[in-house]
């Protein structure tokens, strides 16, 4: 088809000859993470409203309409500041709402060997901690939509069950979990994975 857009808006779609050069037309894609883009980085902990704007506003030249801004495992104070800066961006700059979807937490409750652990600091790998996502969630103003964690330690699916009461998906991820842990980590409502 041939789609001619008037002021912004799409006015007429009309049949087209076969053309191999004509770009092709979808819904606008929606991805799970990025953690950045032209030199922004959520992880930064001098991250400002205004890059998060330039990194949101950057995925439109690929069809990206919607997406989860990431931050990896770092520390306490870095998501704190990250997060709340992602959220004050969403908050006030409709641009920025429009798509930002929410922000994924990529960590830090991962598996700390080589390997499982992919790019992940080491130093910032620490066990579930719901106390500690509480806080970080009140930080980001609820606006942590999705959890990536390994559930490998003691205690994780009792987080998972409290994250996910609390309105938040849980991937498994990073992680050199055991089946049975696995298994229990989804019982306890674990939906996804990250970089399966």
């Amino acid at each position: 088809v041939r789609i001619q857009i008037e002021k912004g808006h799409i006015a007429r779609i009309t049949p087209a000859e076969e053309s191999p050069g004509l770009p092709y037309v979808s819904p606008g894609f929606c991805d799970l993470q990025i953690n950045g883009y032209q030199g922004v980085e959520f992880n930064d902990p001098k991250l400002t409203v205004e890059q998060v704007r330039k990194a949101a506003l950057s995925q439109d030249q690929f069809g990206v309409t919607r997406y989860l801004a990431t931050c990896t495992t770092d520390s306490y104070e870095v998501f704190c500041h990250s997060f709340a800066t992602i959220a004050q961006a969403i908050d006030e700059l409709p641009e920025v709402a429009a798509r930002l979807a929410g922000i994924h937490m990529e960590g830090p409750y991962i598996a700390s060997e080589d390997g499982p652990r992919g790019a992940h600091p080491r130093q910032h790998v620490r066990p579930p901690d719901w106390t500690e996502f509480s806080r970080i969630q009140q930080a980001a103003r609820g606006k942590i939509k999705l959890l990536t964690l390994s559930p490998e330690y003691e205690g994780s699916a009792e987080l998972i069950k409290k994250v996910v009461a609390s309105g938040v998906l849980v991937a498994i991820g990073h992680t050199k979990a055991t089946s049975e842990q696995i298994k229990a980590a989804v019982a306890a409502g674990a939906r996804m994975s990250t970089h399966l």
